[in-house]
């Protein structure tokens, strides 16, 4: 080996011990940073009394908005086959109408309320229903007062053809309450529902795509990450729970009209409407209102002029109709009876007969039929985790 190798080794030799010492030297000044960076003496993040509510799957920064690797698992509403095209109804029932367009409803401008009553915080705290909602969560890097959320929101708030609301675990009580109308101040995980079908229809894809815009600027504004289920299995499920709806969206019409054509007294059947403890309301009807504050039934005039405190005086009527909207009421076979009960008892003060809406009496064969088609609606409302009067009911229904 001649003196020009050695030499060579010798000085590639150097070169390598001179790398692998800077590199040494690097690597103890950069831990010596990250030790004084990071000491034991302060606190972990993840051991926060308020981080123990995030899911792991927060903390995961996606490549692209609201994108996941592996799909979102979402109920699916699967709506049964009917065994016949529609329900063999009996002349007593009336198809309830379904609006073209409903109007949008979004966050309100309601003062941020403190406190609330306990029924109003249980009810809150089920407001938060995937069956029927398509729900973005919503999870900040820290806690974000109400004030801040609903100020964002409403900056937001149109274009989606459907309800929507946005929402908030509370601290103290670990359930989800509408922002703005819980007790909390401030919370660690949010979410932001849009309601999938109404009486109107389901909601467009356009509609959709429009929310999940609205609610990723939210987040973005608030430093969160948001999280999206699918948007076509929602699109899915709208249209299977538009359909569902059509299916089982039944109004129960009982009318009581004179038997000689004679007008009953518009003031008679106030009184007798109200000794049934039942109250005229704005849209003209008298309304039965539960002690829970249900509405169970109505009494409306048959004539087309509606009861009016101005007209009530003057007016009277050849026939009035009780009303039951059958998706809305929980325990609809009882309130059936006691709507029943209140008709054939009115009938016989004022003089009148009970009759479907051929005008034909009422008889206990048709009665019995009405109520055997009641059970078999509210099955199949439950078959799908809708019951009958339940909140999900009424948004679904309204």
């Amino acid at each position: 080996m001649s003196e020009l190798q050695i030499s060579l080794l010798a000085i590639g030799g150097l070169i390598v011990a001179g790398v692998y010492g800077f590199n040494r030297l690097q690597d103890r000044k950069y831990r010596r940073r990250a030790e004084q960076a990071f000491s034991a003496g302060q606190e972990d993040v993840l051991l926060k009394e308020w981080a123990r509510d995030i899911p792991p799957e927060a903390l995961e920064v996606p490549e692209v908005r609201g994108a996941r690797q592996e799909p979102r698992i979402e109920p699916v509403v699967s709506v049964r086959e009917p065994e016949q095209d529609a329900l063999d109804q009996p002349d007593s029932f009336l198809p309830a109408e379904r609006g073209e367009h409903a109007p949008a409803h979004a966050v309100g401008d309601e003062a941020i309320q403190e406190s609330q009553s306990p029924d109003a915080a249980q009810h809150n705290e089920a407001a938060l229903d995937e069956t029927i909602d398509y729900v973005a969560h919503i999870h900040p890097a820290e806690p974000v007062s109400s004030a801040a959320v609903l100020i964002e929101a409403r900056q937001r708030q149109d274009g989606f053809g459907k309800r929507t609301r946005w929402l908030g675990i509370n601290p103290s009580t670990g359930g989800w309450e509408e922002i703005g109308q819980g007790s909390a101040s401030e919370y660690r995980n949010l979410a932001s529902a849009l309601q999938l079908a109404d009486r109107s229809g389901p909601v467009s894809e356009s509609h959709l795509l429009a929310f999940c815009d609205a609610a990723q600027a939210v987040a973005d504004a608030l430093t969160a990450i948001a999280e999206f289920p699918e948007r076509q299995p929602a699109l899915a499920r709208a249209a299977a729970l538009d359909q569902f709806g059509a299916n089982v969206d039944v109004l129960i019409g009982v009318n009581v009209i004179t038997q000689n054509g004679d007008a009953f007294a518009a003031t008679k059947v106030r009184a007798l409407a109200e000794a049934a403890g039942m109250k005229l309301q704005a849209d003209g009807a008298f309304h039965f209102v539960s002690d829970e504050g249900a509405d169970l039934y109505s009494l409306a005039n048959l004539d087309p002029t509606p009861f009016s405190p101005e007209n009530i005086r003057q007016l009277s009527s050849h026939g009035i109709t009780f009303l039951f909207d059958v998706p809305k009421v929980a325990d609809g076979v009882r309130a059936f009876n006691q709507m029943l009960l209140v008709a054939k008892q009115m009938a016989s003060t004022l003089g009148g007969v009970v009759v479907d809406d051929n005008r034909r009496p009422l008889s206990e064969a048709g009665i019995g039929k009405i109520k055997q088609q009641l059970a078999d609606i509210y099955v199949r409302m439950e078959a799908q985790q809708i019951k009958g009067g339940s909140d999900c009911a009424l948004r679904l229904f309204s």
